[in-house]
């Protein structure tokens, strides 16, 4: 060996290795003061998709992808060799391990609420009964089988309404909604309760609950409805009125799917029912643009790509009332 040289060996038994190759996003995150920590997750072992890895931090998602490499790599480490005749050891590099692939990080678009619908069973009612499956497994369970970050299975969730309930979790149907709605409106009118202002969200969910509707899935639907300032995290609500408005008949309408075409004027009236008083008017078919069509010029019915969840084949029977809409009878202006 040159004097000048390095000493080098390599080890008898090669390690396996693969090299990570990380964005400079996750490097910043690695490097901060207090950096979050970063999990590995795939879809269940018994799923029929496309078995892949992904590298998740709080927020975001990159799939693990290995790329085969022709150059030739070596993991090294300091030892000391004993090749002298004198039995000095010598301080040598020796190459532990050789890498023949390279794994990398690629963002991942895949969707968190296509993910939550195969998981999560549909909550639906059925002439004032519940019609679903239990899952046993609560919405904590459920995300480890989804391969994204918390921050975009959380953002699912709201999106499709999701909610626990007595271990188990679910996503409500159009039908359920909107009688979950209904109840929710009554309620409100009859305690003199203004939604678009800050009301505990609790306590108009316990009043829900007096109807047979789960308290979890009228606070799914204030969290889904919030207004963008409205922390939804603690125990008050309030809710964006124009995206209530555009729900609650978007709603109508998908739960009307299987029905003959309805006539739109009776549709509005349908839709400003459930309404507050004072939103009434916001029911015009402009709030709801782009969720449905005119087959007529007298008649209405839902896009087909626009419906959620499970179609009932026809409206079902709302639960049985409760004193408080008795109430809410008595108040509703005629």
């Amino acid at each position: 060996m040159d004097p000048a040289g390095v000493p080098f060996a390599v080890a008898h038994d090669l390690q396996t290795f693969r090299l990570l190759e990380l964005p400079p996003e996750i490097v910043d995150l690695l490097e901060a003061p207090d950096p979050p920590r970063l999990s590995i997750k795939s879809l269940p072992a018994a799923s029929s998709g496309p078995a892949y890895a992904v590298l998740c931090t709080p927020t975001n998602s990159f799939q693990i992808r290995q790329v085969q490499t022709s150059n030739s790599l070596f993991i090294t480490q300091p030892i000391l060799l004993n090749d002298q005749a004198d039995g000095t050891p010598t301080p040598t590099t020796c190459a532990i391990a050789s890498c023949t692939a390279t794994l990398e990080l690629h963002p991942t678009d895949a969707s968190a609420a296509a993910h939550l619908s195969d998981l999560l069973p549909v909550y639906d009612i059925v002439a004032g009964e519940v019609d679903t499956t239990h899952n046993a497994r609560t919405k904590a369970h459920v995300f480890t089988d989804v391969p994204l970050s918390d921050a975009q299975c959380e953002q699912a969730w709201d999106d499709l309404l999701a909610f626990e309930l007595s271990g188990s979790s679910y996503r409500p149907s159009v039908n359920a909604l909107r009688q979950v709605w209904a109840s929710i409106n009554a309620a409100a009118s009859a305690e003199s309760v203004q939604l678009d202002n800050q009301f505990l969200g609790h306590d108009l969910a316990n009043l829900v609950a007096e109807e047979g509707h789960p308290a979890a899935l009228a606070l799914a639907v204030f969290r889904h409805l919030a207004s963008p300032e409205q922390d939804t995290r603690g125990q008050w609500s309030c809710l964006d009125r124009r995206k209530t408005v555009s729900h609650v008949g978007t709603t109508l309408l998908q739960a009307k799917q299987g029905l003959p075409d309805t006539p739109v004027a009776e549709f509005i009236d349908e839709w400003r029912d459930l309404l507050p008083e004072a939103w009434r008017s916001d029911a015009e078919l402009l709030a709801i643009e782009g969720s449905y069509d005119l087959p007529s010029t007298t008649t209405i019915r839902a896009k087909s790509n626009a419906a959620s969840t499970a179609q009932p084949a026809a409206p079902k029977p709302a639960a049985a009332k409760g004193k408080w809409h008795e109430k809410f009878a008595k108040t509703r202006k005629k």
